[in-house]
């Protein structure tokens, strides 16, 4: 099978995969479970989910969805960490091959360029002290810490996050165009960028100055303007819709691209792969899987137990009956009553693997950035439950 027609099986063809047809064994799990079926059938929660299995005997990969519309907006919220932690790899080493020696253990300090802006000089977690980009990405996946993705954010720029995404074919609607987890920012604030430097033993290696976004970045997914009504910067309850035209979005089929380029990047054309190295996947692929409690400076923090941010089958639970031989590389979401999870998951029982990526939505009062969201009574135990059934199902497969 040639690359393009590889890329179609794993893109594509998820949307041909009606969630009403027979041989769609994930459309199956579903119906056949009470519970995941009233939830997943109910419009007011946005389920979407997209499955890929991938054959023991071949390699083949089979996707199936249930719901997924590449143009339906939902908030994507922490996911967009994931894309942009790969991007600073590579724009690390593409500032190399243009003969700038920085590397992600130097010293990485963010001034601040602007009134909405804060610097970063430090960081307590380091050997120097000063933060670093190996720790970012490490932070960004084991509690998805939200500084820490800002930082890689004001160092890559919306410019070069679309752009590069757009060139990798990461494209199915996907903006990103702003920080998170942090006010201050309106639209034009987040296009502005920190001046940034690198520094090694006390030697400025790199300066990336503050700069300005040159493009618009919008996306243009339809239903971005939801519920009944939301509470404002000033902490006021405001009786009009919330309009999310302005903010992040992540199709589901570019959540799966984006994680498929880290596992399986020889399936798609080298054009379309990050452009990093072996020793960067393998710092991904250990960032992705292991829990806060492999880390020294989180172990003291009991709320991060050893399934934290892993939702698909785990959902809240620091112990769900499931045991060490499933292996989960994945990157959450949790914001506005959205709840998302995308991940590779490796079973060391079957000796399978596959990805699952999911979203639900659950903001029964339809009242935005109130903080009264159904995460613990509806939208965990989804996830969790649609994360068991589909490894039960990779289970029973004698392929």
């Amino acid at each position: 099978m040639n690359h393009i027609v590889q890329l179609l099986s794993a893109t594509a063809i998820i949307l041909l995969c009606c969630q009403c047809s027979p041989k769609n064994p994930l459309a199956r799990l579903i119906r056949q479970d009470p519970e995941l079926y009233r939830i997943a059938s109910d419009s007011q929660y946005e389920v979407q989910v997209l499955y890929t299995t991938i054959s023991k005997k071949n390699g083949k990969m089979q996707s199936y969805a249930w719901n997924v519309n590449a143009e339906q907006y939902f908030y994507p919220a922490s996911t967009v960490k994931m894309p942009v932690a790969f991007l600073t790899l590579q724009k690390i080493r593409q500032l190399q091959r243009s003969g700038i020696d920085v590397h992600i253990d130097d010293d990485m300090l963010t001034a601040q360029s602007r009134e909405a802006q804060s610097p970063a000089f430090s960081d307590s977690t380091t050997v120097s002290g000063k933060p670093n980009i190996r720790r970012y990405i490490e932070k960004i996946f084991a509690v998805s810490d939200n500084d820490a993705y800002n930082r890689l954010y004001e160092l890559l720029g919306a410019d070069y996050i679309n752009q590069s995404l757009y060139k990798l074919g990461l494209n199915r609607g996907t903006v990103i165009n702003h920080r998170v987890g942090v006010s201050g920012y309106n639209y034009e604030e987040n296009r502005h960028t920190n001046n940034i430097r690198f520094f090694r033993n006390g030697q400025m290696l790199y300066d990336k100055p503050a700069m300005r976004d040159s493009t618009d970045w919008k996306h243009k997914a339809k239903g971005a303007v939801k519920g009944i009504g939301y509470i404002d910067s000033h902490d006021s309850l405001v009786m009009q819709p919330f309009d999310f035209s302005l903010k992040n979005f992540y199709s589901l089929p570019d959540m799966e691209g984006t994680l498929m380029r880290i596992f399986h990047p020889e399936r798609f054309n080298p054009d379309q792969r990050f452009d990093i190295t072996e020793a960067d996947l393998e710092l991904l692929k250990k960032a992705m899987s292991y829990p806060p409690t492999a880390y020294p400076f989180y172990r003291t923090d009991s709320s991060f137990h050893k399934n934290y941010v892993k939702f698909l089958i785990h959902g809240a639970l620091n112990d769900s009956g499931i045991s060490d031989e499933v292996k989960i590389y994945n990157k959450v979401g949790n914001a506005y009553g959205y709840l998302i999870d995308c991940a590779y998951i490796e079973d060391k029982r079957s000796g399978r693997s596959f990805y699952l990526t999911a979203v639900i939505h659950v903001n029964k009062n339809q009242i935005y950035n109130d903080g009264v969201y159904e995460y613990d009574q509806t939208g965990l135990p989804f996830l969790a439950r649609l994360g068991q059934k589909v490894l039960e199902y990779e289970r029973s497969l004698k392929d």
